[in-house]
């Protein structure tokens, strides 16, 4: 089977490499990144990871146009989405964690779903009490995280079969179920689950865009997705003032930052294939030129860190430590 996975990214950089092999240790075949507008090395970057099953689409978009949808639209008509047979369309702060067996997605999917589609309850992470960025795993810095039953978990995202069968991809799930299929709905296989495989009666096809489920179906036993949504302090705040490229609106702020900075329990769970990640992550960073982009990323972000608190880079050991690792 052939597992695709699709994220819009703009100016994250030094947060790709560590996704990309996420999703390779996952067993994802296929990895599409869309990116648009973008001022620092993460095109090249993207470029780079190719040879590892990364298509890079460029994809700019005119003001005042729905900056995902347009991403998301020119992401579905590539054949690495459309034909694929299961996708999952995520941020590059979530990670899927699968606890079943190996932590594989054919853990999670087998050969022969009986579903069309799967909701991933969200595990929201908090910033572990760190201030400052620095260019860490992410998913080793930040283990902090709300308790499973929380008004956050209630989002999803969520891996669906037949891309061809929907006319949109959404942030969180496929849009419109194409009448003809949709005319099946209830026979074997056209249901809705959640990663336990219970139903999810809240999905069908002529309803509402499902990104919540009520909290008495929130479950983290067999899957969850890991997000982290505000990461260190730092990072937060040279968010502030910007517009969601999904809301269209600024988002960022501090009744944000105080609702999703959650810290209450710890989940180690991303780590228990640390191993077989840690040889993925080499293997990528090997590549030619990925070290030496990925921290010219780093250097890029740094400057924008200096630029939002109104400080001179110069002045920020980070900057010349990461240019100095680029060999610049």
């Amino acid at each position: 089977m052939r597992f695709a996975v699709v994220c819009s990214v703009r100016n994250e950089g030094p947060f790709l490499v560590e996704w990309v092999a996420w999703y390779k240790r996952l067993g994802f075949t296929d990895i599409v990144v869309v990116t648009n507008d973008c001022t620092d090395h993460s095109p090249a970057l993207l470029d780079a990871l190719h040879p590892e099953g990364v298509t890079h689409l460029r994809h700019d978009v005119p003001d005042g146009v729905d900056i995902c949808a347009r991403k998301l639209e020119a992401a579905k008509a590539l054949p690495q989405v459309s034909k694929a047979d299961w996708v999952l369309v995520c941020d590059v702060d979530e990670f899927l964690v699968i606890h079943n067996g190996q932590g594989q997605i054919t853990d999670l999917i087998p050969d022969t779903a009986d579903f069309l589609g799967m909701a991933i309850n969200w595990r929201v992470f908090g910033t572990s009490g760190l201030g400052l960025w620095s260019d860490g795993l992410t998913h080793l810095q930040f283990r902090s995280c709300a308790k499973s039953h929380d008004f956050s978990s209630t989002w999803v995202k969520t891996l669906h079969a037949r891309p061809d069968w929907f006319r949109k991809l959404g942030e969180h799930g496929p849009k419109r179920l194409k009448r003809r299929h949709a005319l099946r709905w209830g026979e074997p296989g056209m249901r809705w689950v959640n990663a336990d495989g219970a139903d999810i009666p809240e999905w069908t096809p002529g309803g509402d865009y499902l990104r919540r489920v009520p909290l008495e179906r929130v479950s983290h036993a067999t899957a969850q997705m890991n997000h982290y949504m505000v990461r260190a302090a730092e990072s937060f705040e040279l968010k502030r003032g910007s517009l969601s490229p999904v809301a269209g609106k600024d988002r960022y702020t501090d009744g944000y930052f105080d609702r999703y900075n959650r810290n209450e329990a710890v989940d180690d769970s991303a780590l228990r294939h640390r191993a077989e990640f840690d040889r993925v992550h080499a293997r990528l960073m090997a590549l030619p030129d990925v070290a030496r982009l990925h921290h010219l990323c780093c250097a890029d972000y740094v400057a924008r860190l200096a630029a939002k608190a109104g400080t001179n880079v110069k002045d920020d050991p980070r900057h010349a430590h990461h240019l100095g690792l680029a060999g610049g």
